[in-house]
């Protein structure tokens, strides 16, 4: 029951930190108890929203026992948080996904991030080896990690549009991303006690029109049309999609 309690309280402070962070761009969501998904675009009420936790939980089962029992290192901390919805994906009026982007990541993207955080997508085996799937799940990992630090400004900006294009195309790299963005450094997983990664596992670092994204042992580059800290215009026009399955707003700022 405490987990539970525990889960609906970080998706409560979530819930109100997103809309807050949204409403300086489109105020209008100030009163209307909506929010954006990140990954589809769409607007939606509370109850079609999930704790997604970034760092799958497959990937925390290998974590250090005693960082697992420990009450200052809980799932949440060591994966880090957002909102995704859990609403059904449509296409041409059809269900496409019946569980929404929260369900999708953990489909397509947690299988090969838990391989990058393991060491298992490095092992000599053909089968093991790296392949696209995984960049583009660092790739979307990353994106995500983004939004959890810096807000909507990153979903709307431009690359924002692309990275949630790119979201919906898990086996091949959007027509947009160059090289640089196609490629994951990876190394051997974390063990020891004591790393700052168990309680901040990612850091980032911006250069020539990318984030560095760092997530335990790995990095991957992600595109950013602008620095995030710039100042911006505080109000945009969200324009509707003509597909709902499609991110729901084609204005960005660049």
């Amino acid at each position: 029951m405490s987990g539970n309690l525990e889960t609906a309280s970080i998706k409560e402070r979530l819930w109100h930190n997103m809309r807050q962070d949204l409403a300086q761009f489109v105020p209008e969501t100030e009163g209307n108890q909506l929010l954006m998904c990140c990954a589809c675009g769409r607007f939606l009420p509370l109850e079609f929203f999930d704790l997604e936790h970034l760092i799958p939980q497959r990937a925390l089962r290998i974590d250090p026992a005693v960082l697992r029992s420990d009450p200052a290192t809980p799932a949440n901390v060591r994966s880090g948080n957002l909102l995704l919805c859990k609403k059904p994906l449509l296409y041409k009026g059809s269900k496409h996904y019946g569980n929404g982007c929260n369900s999708w990541k953990g489909r397509f993207y947690d299988g090969p991030i838990a391989d990058l955080l393991s060491g298992g997508a490095q092992l000599s085996s053909p089968s093991r080896r790296v392949r696209d799937t995984h960049i583009i799940g660092a790739l979307m990992l990353g994106y995500l990690a983004m939004v959890a630090k810096y807000g909507y400004v990153v979903t709307l900006m431009e690359s924002g549009l692309i990275l949630r294009e790119q979201f919906f195309n898990p086996n091949r790299s959007h027509k947009r991303l160059g090289t640089r963005h196609q490629v994951v450094l990876a190394g051997q997983p974390f063990t020891k006690e004591g790393e700052k990664i168990w309680t901040n596992p990612f850091s980032f670092s911006f250069e020539r029109g990318a984030c560095f994204v760092t997530v335990r042992n790995f990095v991957i580059i992600v595109p950013v049309s602008r620095d995030p800290f710039a100042p911006i215009a505080t109000h945009l026009r969200i324009v509707p999609s003509r597909f709902t399955f499609r991110p729901d707003f084609t204005t960005a700022f660049s």
